[in-house]
């Protein structure tokens, strides 16, 4: 018993020692060497050499040293594919035809620098314009943003960048420009064509302002904001008539938005004013509709800081 037990421990080794013979065929006598540079002859240290035999789909691999020498023993016979890659060079690929026992002379490969990525290029700059524009700095900043455009061409969000700090500069004409640029390459933009309306508006360019906005699928719109925020640049240049549609836009999306219906109350009451000598029915029409608002607007937010107000103005109106 004792002897079968070592010969079938004898065979189970045999067995093994050929299966990994069978994993690693591409073993042999032959042996691979070179150097790695860069362009300008410097070698490069840590290059990743992976070698394959693609009739045996496997082969070791090895990395360059300080003097950007590589080199690998036990190869078999066949074609081999050399792989050379390294962090921030552009990868290569050599083909070599190796025979058994057989020795080449050293490879001399070069490796490119790889191109920058464009993503991390723009957010490095983009930093520094940032940092320029908190300094106040608005021409430096508006130099990189325009340098990055004329190299990027396709990252049209710059324009969205230089409107910005053209805004923090007070130079609202060209902020509303950058705006126009941006829309003109992605005109399906919810969210910059309310910026840029309501910045039209703002600046006193209410009907293009208005034009652009009436364009937006309000269907887009995700906070009632949004449209509040454009009544109200409207309420400021005098212009209630023209506000008026935005709050209701506002509660017609966003029924639950107490400030909707505060700014949509106030409009409503000094139209009413204004009707009064020209139209009763329709003065006593947007007379109620205002306090009706105001009412709502206090029971919705009976501690906001115009609540109030609200509360005088419904005395008042009594």
């Amino acid at each position: 018993m004792v002897k079968r037990y070592l010969a079938s421990a004898a065979a189970l080794a045999l067995l093994a020692a050929g299966s990994t013979a069978w994993a690693q065929g591409w073993r042999g006598q032959g042996r691979l060497s070179g150097k790695v540079t860069d362009e300008a002859g410097k070698p490069l240290a840590g290059v990743m050499v992976k070698l394959v035999l693609p009739a045996e789909n496997g082969g070791p691999d090895t990395k360059t040293n300080k003097k950007g020498e590589w080199a690998v023993a036990g190869l078999g016979r066949g074609t081999w594919n050399l792989d050379f890659t390294l962090e921030g060079y552009e990868p290569r690929r050599v083909s070599v035809a190796l025979q058994e026992m057989e020795r080449l002379p050293m490879m001399e490969t070069v490796m490119k620098k790889a191109a920058p990525d464009p993503n991390v290029v723009i957010a490095d700059e983009l930093k520094k314009a940032g940092a320029l524009v908190a300094e106040q700095k608005f021409d430096d900043a508006q130099q990189i943003y325009t340098d990055l455009l004329a190299k990027y061409p396709q990252a049209i969000q710059l324009h969205i960048q230089m409107a910005r700090a053209y805004h923090i500069a007070g130079r609202h004409d060209r902020e509303i420009e950058e705006f126009k640029a941006y829309l003109a390459q992605k005109p399906d933009d919810v969210q910059v064509k309310l910026l840029a309306g309501s910045e039209m508006i703002s600046q006193g360019n209410a009907e293009e302002g208005k034009t652009l906005l009436a364009s937006i699928d309000e269907s887009q719109v995700q906070e009632a904001a949004i449209f509040v925020n454009v009544g109200i640049n409207l309420l400021n240049q005098n212009k209630a008539a023209d506000a008026l549609p935005f709050f209701q836009k506002a509660i017609n999306r966003f029924p639950d938005s107490p400030d909707a219906y505060y700014y949509r109350g106030i409009t409503s009451i000094q139209l009413s004013s204004a009707k009064v000598g020209e139209n009763k029915e329709e003065a006593d029409k947007l007379l109620a509709s205002g306090k009706a608002d105001l009412e709502k607007f206090v029971a919705m937010a009976p501690t906001a800081p115009e609540a109030d107000l609200a509360k005088k103005m419904l005395e008042q109106l009594k």
